[in-house]
């Protein structure tokens, strides 16, 4: 029988997998870790876009997409998977802007 915690890691693993299909669709090369739940999106310029996906305890403990460094970006639901693009396509411009 699977733990809460397991089961949580799960699911955000699934989450990001979906990001990272939905990123891949908009013609962006995406890495995502194996060992916890982030990808990141190379850039032009600079860093990659790196996002995580976690729990939020001001929101209840659901899963939320949040870029490196703690900045949330969405809910991690399929509803709001393509806020989430536009703010990585933001972010990737504003690094190309310089």
């Amino acid at each position: 029988m699977a733990t809460e915690a397991s089961e949580v890691t799960e699911a955000r693993r699934l989450r990001v997998w979906a990001l990272a299909q939905a990123l891949k669709s908009h013609g962006y090369a995406v890495e995502v870790a194996e060992s916890e739940p982030l990808l990141a999106v190379p850039a032009a310029s600079g860093p990659p876009v790196v996002l995580r996906c976690d729990r939020r305890s001001v929101c209840g403990g659901e899963l939320w997409f949040a870029f490196a460094g703690g900045a949330p970006v969405a809910p991690a639901d399929d509803a709001h998977l393509q806020d989430v693009v536009v703010a990585v396509k933001g972010k990737l411009a504003a690094q190309a802007d310089g």
